[in-house]
């Protein structure tokens, strides 16, 4: 069914054929991504630990800063592949009629300068691991700044002044939305400045967008978006960058059923990103209420696991027998045991029927699961 915003249809059209093959991947490194940086006119900022280059694109150059940073995590890459789309729309609907088609305004450069950082961490991008080449985890290195990529966004933050700030970023496929069994695959946050929790003006409007976000986004997605939980976080950017007065943004890129490679959040992603510029510029945000924010269910960790066995009977050798549900996390080749017992709030993205059958022998969590799974299938 067709979106009530012609526009935004419109930019959903003309997604599909900007993926190019190599973005098309879970992992992406700064080799994926160099030709587009190079056909966007990225410029280098800085160097990561290891001396690899950090580019960052400008697109406008207008009042409003937006600033967008992504891949702070070297193997979350979902939102690298989105900016870079989208910037590849903005740049064909520079102006004029193009512009007018996809909701803006034909002189939109003049209101606004986006700035998007679009691999902050490309040595963990090298190694597919969170940390850096430090080992340090960017994104809990706000106040220390120990990393030359955490000390580089800084001053990116300090030297743009953004009036609004992306932090884009990959969760981990077990996150549902609320108590439901539907995986979250876009969960936004407004995050706390302060451990009180103050909601003021800037807080207020990344709110509110959050609010509009999601409206545009449930059209296609009505039951899988979440909101994190707003504890404050001080070693945390998201935290610390929302204390400069920017209205701050993170989106987690999750799963979708039957999409290993995030294809789905990664558009999701470029519709969230240009309906926030949208409402930026036609100021239709305010409309939202601070009710409407929380009316997003929350994001809940460990609602889902890659197999769940319902109800399997196991009968150790000389032990009492005993039934209990299995849930098993598929990592990398591996298939390892997360969970035995009441699993009743736990739901898998494949689920087994383990009633009538007979394990002789007992599992724990951390294990190898391989011998149970077959077991199962035979």
């Amino acid at each position: 069914m067709p979106h009530p915003d012609t526009t935004l249809n419109a930019l959903h059209t003309r997604l599909q054929p900007l993926r190019r093959a190599a973005l098309c991947k879970r992992q992406l490194t700064l080799s994926d991504i160099r030709p587009l940086l190079r056909d966007l006119g990225a410029q280098p900022i800085g160097e990561s630990y290891e001396g690899r280059p950090i580019e960052r694109i400008s697109m406008g150059h207008g009042p409003l800063i937006i600033l967008a940073w992504t891949q702070m995590h070297g193997d979350e890459s979902t939102a690298t592949a989105a900016v870079l789309d989208w910037l590849q729309l903005l740049r064909d609907a520079a102006d004029g009629e193009q512009a007018a088609a996809i909701g803006l305004p034909a002189n939109w450069q003049e209101l606004v300068t986006l700035q998007v950082i679009p691999m902050l961490n490309p040595d963990g991008a090298e190694r597919g691991t969170r940390e850096n080449a430090q080992g340090i985890d960017i994104n809990r290195d706000a106040l220390a700044q120990q990393s030359p990529e955490g000390r580089l966004l800084w001053q990116q933050v300090q030297s743009l002044r953004p009036s609004v700030a992306f932090n884009l970023h990959d969760q981990n496929p077990y996150y549902t939305v609320g108590a439901s069994s539907e995986p979250a695959t876009i969960a936004f946050l407004a995050p706390a400045y302060h451990p009180d929790k103050h909601v003021d003006s800037a807080r207020l409007q990344a709110k509110q967008l959050i609010a509009h976000m999601r409206k545009v986004l449930a059209h296609w997605l009505p039951n899988g978006i979440a909101r994190y939980n707003d504890s404050y976080s001080a070693r945390s950017f998201g935290d610390q960058i929302a204390g400069t007065g920017a209205s701050t943004i993170l989106i987690e890129s999750g799963a979708h059923r039957d999409d290993p490679e995030r294809q789905v959040a990664r558009e999701l992603n470029v519709l969230a990103l240009h309906a926030a510029l949208q409402a930026l510029l036609n100021e239709q945000a305010r409309e939202y209420t601070l009710a409407d924010y929380y009316a997003i269910p929350e994001n809940r960790s460990d609602g889902l696991c890659d197999i769940k066995i319902h109800q399997l009977t196991f009968v150790p050798q000389g032990r009492e027998a005993f039934q209990a549900d299995v849930c098993i996390l598929h990592k990398g080749a591996d298939y390892v045991v997360d969970f035995v017992g009441d699993a009743s709030n736990t739901a898998g993205f494949v689920e087994v029927a383990g009633h009538g059958k007979k394990y002789p022998a007992t599992v724990h969590k951390g294990g190898d699961a391989r011998a149970l799974l077959d077991f199962l299938n035979h």
